[in-house]
């Protein structure tokens, strides 16, 4: 039987496995339709940090900010399955697993005696793990750091009848569907769309459900920090409360008078702020009407309903002018007029929306990063980048002032900031993607700095930045694949 592994995605795309004991917690809550679950009633170092299962995403309570989550299926085979885990050293006595596809593959290295190093070009690139020596080595700077194979709890699915313990939050569930929808917040109970990170280190008796985020140099990346790490900000109480149920005018949404099980009728309002007309507008040229390709209907991601079902949230007057309540995306993922509506209306932009299932964006998506912000480009040809000396040199220098925004005041720590890149053809194309980011307000936000510790900063806004000149410096070249992540980067914004 396959055993569920839960893991949470960090800022270099890369999933990492949450503990034995939270993943069996959140599958538990799964299990139970239990919408979202706070993780510090399970692990006291995640305390601000919440998963919102129908939508897989990992929060931050205390600023709003999202991380995608996942479940991965296992074989009792599996190093997880039997108790045993892999680790890499980043300093002293801290230890941060391996995710469950490396695992498994050092695992088998192993077990084959470990002849060669290991190179995983897809799950670990830039890296090769030799696990006779026990060492990962970066290809690229020859750096290395010990691993090490260490026990854990082994990974299970809870029993049927096992439920999340009781600080899980469980909403009220309605009697009618077998699966729980996605519930939006009215306009007077807006919240947050959802990001996240995961805390240092854990105690000895648990074993660690993180991966060294902003706050430690990462050792799958020799770029800057990312912005912030919310796991270091300590004492912010998470706050109590779900996403709330749309509203119904049945509060135990009967079906049909005539008795029919069908969820038909079943609707609530979604309550959303009208959609902007270039929203409606980008809508109607990103999308065509829903066709069942397969023998067994598609589920809609939001409300879980068959894509054949209505939507459980009625049509606001702004969507009347879509011809259909049921539309496939350019994605080739589907999903309910009604329920697109009820996504998108809970996000503060009116330029864009990202589809739900592969975060593709359609529209001109904006961030938040503060508008008194430079930036200046210049190539200078006397200078070369390590990997890059037959080509000159792309400097681009970022400059801001403390200031406020919204009505909060923020503050603008070490500018100006130069970044460098090589002078290219691939340098140049990643250089004028940059400068559309920029203008977009996606390179910055206003965060925790990670250095001074400092609240309401300028910091960067997870699309990696080269900061060195130096040789094999962390933050420098050479770094064969470093131009192609920052295109990936770039692209999940919508910058492409």
């Amino acid at each position: 039987m396959s055993i569920v592994v839960w893991e949470w995605q960090n800022e270099l795309n890369i999933y990492l496995p949450y503990s034995a004991l939270v993943s069996e917690q959140l599958e538990a809550a799964r299990n139970n339709n239990v919408k979202v679950v706070p993780l510090g009633g399970i692990d006291p170092y995640l305390e601000t940090f919440e998963v919102n299962i129908p939508m897989m995403k990992q929060k931050t309570t205390y600023n709003g900010k999202t991380r995608e989550i996942r479940r991965v299926l296992i074989d009792s085979s599996h190093p997880f399955a039997r108790g045993v885990k892999w680790e890499w050293n980043f300093k002293h006595d801290h230890w941060f697993p391996y995710n469950t596809e490396v695992a498994k593959k050092i695992q088998e290295c192993a077990d084959g005696g470990g002849a060669a190093p290991l190179q995983l070009p897809t799950l670990l690139p830039g890296y090769s793990i030799d696990v006779r020596t026990m060492i990962q080595t970066n290809v690229n700077t020859g750096f290395q750091r010990k691993i090490r194979r260490a026990t854990c709890p082994p990974y299970h699915n809870p029993g049927p009848s096992s439920r999340p313990t009781p600080s899980v939050q469980q909403p009220p569930v309605p009697q009618q569907p077998a699966r729980q929808r996605v519930s939006m917040p009215t306009s007077s109970q807006r919240v947050p769309t959802f990001p996240a990170s995961q805390p240092a280190s854990q105690p000895a008796s648990q074993p660690a459900a993180a991966f060294p985020t902003a706050a430690q140099p990462r050792p799958l990346s020799s770029t800057q920090p990312a912005a912030a790490n919310p796991s270091r900000v300590r004492g912010r109480p998470a706050p109590a409360a779900t996403y709330p149920q749309a509203a119904s005018s049945n509060a135990s949404r009967p079906g049909p008078s005539s008795g029919n099980s069908s969820r038909a009728g079943a609707t609530s309002s979604s309550q959303g702020t009208p959609l902007s007309n270039t929203l409606q507008s980008i809508i109607r040229s990103s999308c065509t009407a829903y066709q069942q390709m397969g023998p067994t209907p598609d589920v809609c991601p939001v409300c879980q309903n068959n894509m054949t079902d209505p939507s459980d949230y009625t049509t606001h007057p702004s969507l009347t002018g879509l011809q259909q309540d049921r539309i496939t995306l350019k994605c080739n993922h589907h999903i309910h007029t009604q329920c697109l509506h009820a996504l998108i209306s809970q996000s503060s932009s009116s330029t864009s929306f990202s589809c739900l299932e592969c975060q593709r964006s359609y529209g001109v998506r904006s961030g938040d990063q503060p508008t008194s912000g430079k930036m200046a480009v210049k190539v200078d040809n006397s200078i070369s980048l390590a990997g890059y000396e037959q080509f000159g040199t792309i400097i681009v220098t970022y400059n801001f002032t403390s200031g406020t925004q919204n009505g909060v005041a923020y503050s603008a720590h070490g500018f100006p900031r130069t970044a460098y890149f090589p002078d290219s053809d691939e340098g140049n194309d990643v250089v004028d993607l940059i400068k559309v980011a920029f203008k977009r307000r996606l390179i910055f936000t206003i965060g925790d700095s990670v250095t001074t510790g400092a609240k309401n900063c300028v910091v960067w806004n997870d699309i990696h930045h080269k900061t060195s000149m130096r040789r094999n410096d962390t933050y420098g070249y050479p770094d064969p694949g470093y131009l192609a992540r920052v295109r990936a980067e770039l692209k999940s914004k919508g910058v492409e």
